[in-house]
């Protein structure tokens, strides 16, 4: 086993019916695009390939939200963003409905939510803090699109 056995020797164990023989190609460096790699590059888990199909996928959505093309992988942004654009419409007006009103019972009093669930309240590493922070990034979005109206400024003058 593992031994290199000669043309000659291959005919002789096959007419005494010695087999299988197991014939292999092992890459030791991957040519593309001008350069060479070491074949270690062909050595991918499943989970990565998995993270960057995900990846391609998330940024799929992302494309197709932005020129407004509406594919299966965007559709849960799009109802997401619907969802956000209804609760901030009535969020002060009078009018409430079943799945609104858990969002305006948080706007009308965020520091209960925090203090029952304190491990919203701050935000891990991984990111995901959410809601308590919308609506304060919303404000801050605002404040600095006003200040940069103010600039009159060009880069081509």
């Amino acid at each position: 086993q593992g031994e290199k056995v000669s043309p000659s020797g291959a005919v002789l164990l096959g007419k005494l019916g010695v087999r299988p023989f197991e014939y292999k190609m092992e890459v030791q460096q991957v040519f593309q695009d001008a350069c060479v790699f070491s074949a270690a590059v062909l050595d991918i888990s499943d989970d990565v390939l998995i993270g960057k199909f995900l990846a391609g996928v998330a940024n799929m959505a992302a494309f197709s939200r932005e020129v407004g093309i509406p594919t299966e992988a965007g559709l849960p942004h799009m109802f997401g963003n619907a969802f956000r654009n209804v609760a901030a419409l009535i969020a002060d007006a009078d009018f409430t409905f079943k799945e609104v009103e858990e969002v305006k019972k948080f706007l009308a009093d965020p520091d209960a939510y925090a203090a029952a669930n304190p491990v919203a309240a701050a935000p891990a590493a991984g990111g995901g803090g959410g809601g308590a922070t919308a609506a304060k990034e919303e404000k801050k979005a605002v404040v600095e699109e006003e200040e940069e109206a103010d600039v009159e400024f060009d880069l081509f003058d």
